[in-house]
């Protein structure tokens, strides 16, 4: 997920540290380091009838075995979720078994992430003013214990977001009310927006847009305001493919067939996902074929490049960005000049390196492949003579005055340490004197949430983004405006803020995507970031696995579709 929760608008900044601090006990308290041994799957042996001839000498025919194909998928992963509740969970593992056990609306069509195509709706019309969407709903869906999925259902559910108040809460309640939710028959949903959103579809598609069974969920605590359901958080209620068997915290959690599912069938019957926080440990299960896929970081696809019967599939450009935020109000980077030296003194193609080509530049906000980027305008030069020629035109030739610079990062993985040596050291050959603050991820965030005047905050950091759902506006209010969401930066210009409001309410695309674009050329020149890297995805599986499916925001580039997936025997 994002590194905060996305939130745009005038959001109080410090519920972004509880949504974090709750992802990391969750997912810290109980990683898993130690492989279990994984089921047999014996093949079934068919002996064929002896034949006699008139001969006395009896022929034998050996036996030949009919090996099936397996059925449970076996995934080694890092985090666990914190919570499988759609109105609540705001995590990336979370989503991954959301998105597999329950169904929305409309969901993305596979071939182009800017397009949306109907789940649980069989079709739509919106009204001219781009305010209110009309639903019909295929009348063949139901829920996992047979419960058809109404109209109702779809009240129920979005309005349970908004009453519930949670984290992720915002991405339906910046749109519609309770009372903007209303059934017309049973399988006709109406839904009016308070002021048009060219993103509302996408809003629709994401994870928190989830339909639960009304049923299941007031016979397990209901709904209450502004409170979570403890059931819903470890059990779930859906129509998807699946639905969940167990979930044994701190070690593996199991997803069966849904067998009462409306749609085609997932070869698979059963997927056990193994949490596991040693990236060596996720390795050797892959390579004894006790893991059917892994989750490895890029500095070790090296190690495993090579080895029979594993594959590493690129999936190209993902929407997860990884970027550098200079302090915009306290000295030296309230100078844009010194903010353009810095950008202009690394050496990028050196961060690709580190991430073993598994990224590619790009100019923010906006990552490419997304609705509103823009390609003309090209990314920040590594030009170190440029770099000091800028520095000294900012009062600060070969970095004089500077003093020691604090740079923030959290240690997400190796890959993330080796970013910030690469740019400590590029920084150097300018006379920038960086010092270096690796903090877990909550210290990190408890130093962000402070005024950017404060001495503790940092002078410059590195940080990460990816998307609650594919728009623009998902990326730039929180990047760009203030209050933020999520803007380390500081970043404040007024005008543009309100270009980013103008662009995020238009629906004439054409005016959309021109705003947009303003917007880049004018954020690029100010440099309150430097965009280094739009990663590209990888999955890596053996080699009897098939039909992975890959979407750069459905399911995201560390989950799975698992209802695609399907296996062949092994060896």
């Amino acid at each position: 997920m994002s590194m905060s929760e996305g939130k745009p608008r005038s959001v109080v900044r410090n519920i972004v540290i509880a949504l974090v601090l709750i992802a990391i006990i969750a997912a810290g308290a109980y990683w898993y380091t130690t492989s279990k041994p994984r089921a047999t799957i014996t093949p079934t042996v068919t002996e064929k009838p002896t034949t006699k001839p008139l001969e006395t000498t009896t022929v034998m025919v050996t036996p030949t075995p009919t090996v099936e194909a397996p059925t449970t998928l076996v995934v080694d992963k890092v985090e666990e979720p914190s919570s499988l509740d759609p109105a609540f969970c705001y995590e990336f593992s979370g989503w991954e078994i959301v998105q597999n056990v329950y169904q929305t609306l409309v969901t993305y069509d596979r071939a182009d992430p800017n397009k949306f195509v109907g789940l649980i709706a069989e079709s739509w019309t919106v009204s001219d003013d781009g305010k209110v969407y009309t639903f019909k709903l295929k009348k063949n869906v139901v829920f996992s214990d047979g419960t058809p999925l109404t109209a109702e259902a779809v009240e129920y559910s979005l309005k349970r977001v908004i009453v519930m108040n949670q984290a992720p809460s915002w991405i339906i309640s910046q749109s519609l009310t309770a009372d903007s939710i209303k059934v017309i028959d049973d399988y006709t949903v109406q839904l009016t927006l308070e002021k048009p959103n060219p993103a509302f579809l996408a809003t629709l598609a994401s994870a928190t847009a989830s339909i639960v069974n009304p049923k299941v969920v007031e016979a397990h605590g209901g709904v209450k305001p502004d409170t979570v359901n403890p059931w819903m958080d470890e059990n779930v209620a859906g129509s998807g493919p699946f639905t969940l068997k167990e979930w044994v915290k701190g070690d593996h959690l199991t997803l069966i067939r849904n067998e009462n599912y409306w749609g085609d069938k997932p070869a698979l019957k059963e997927v056990v996902i193994y949490y596991k926080s040693d990236v060596l440990t996720r390795i050797l299960d892959l390579k004894k074929g006790t893991a059917h896929i892994a989750v490895v970081d890029p500095v070790h696809l090296d190690d495993i490049k090579d080895e029979p019967g594993i594959v590493i599939r690129d999936l190209g450009p993902t929407f997860h960005i990884d970027l550098l935020f200079f302090n915009t109000q306290k000295p030296p980077f309230d100078n844009k000049l010194v903010r353009q030296a810095a950008a202009h003194a690394i050496n990028y193609d050196a961060i690709k390196q580190i991430l073993r080509g598994k990224g590619e530049r790009y100019v923010g906000p906006i990552p490419k492949g997304m609705f509103g980027y823009d390609d003309s305008v090209q990314p920040y030069t590594y030009d170190v003579e440029l770099a000091k020629s800028l520095l000294s035109k900012a009062g600060h030739p070969d970095g004089k005055g500077l003093g020691t610079l604090k740079f923030l990062y959290y240690s997400r993985d190796e890959a993330v340490d080796l970013m910030a040596q690469q740019i400590q050291s590029d920084l150097a050959k300018i006379g920038m004197k960086i010092e270096l603050q690796s903090l877990s991820l909550s210290t990190y965030m408890n130093n962000l949430l402070l005024d950017p005047k404060d001495p503790n905050y940092p002078h410059m950091g590195w940080t990460e983004w990816y998307p609650d759902y594919a728009s623009p506006d998902d990326y730039a209010k929180p990047l760009l405006t203030w209050p933020p969401g999520w803007n380390p930066a500081a970043y404040q210009d007024k005008e543009v803020a309100n270009m980013i409001f103008e662009a995020a309410s238009e629906l004439d695309r054409d005016k959309a995507k021109q705003l947009w674009s303003e917007v880049i050329h004018r954020v690029y020149e100010d440099t309150p970031y430097a965009w280094l890297m739009q990663y590209t995805g990888y999955y890596v599986y053996r080699d009897n696995v098939h039909g992975l499916y890959y979407h750069p925001i459905h399911i995201g580039y560390s989950g799975f579709d698992y209802s695609t997936i399907y296996l062949t025997p092994s060896g």
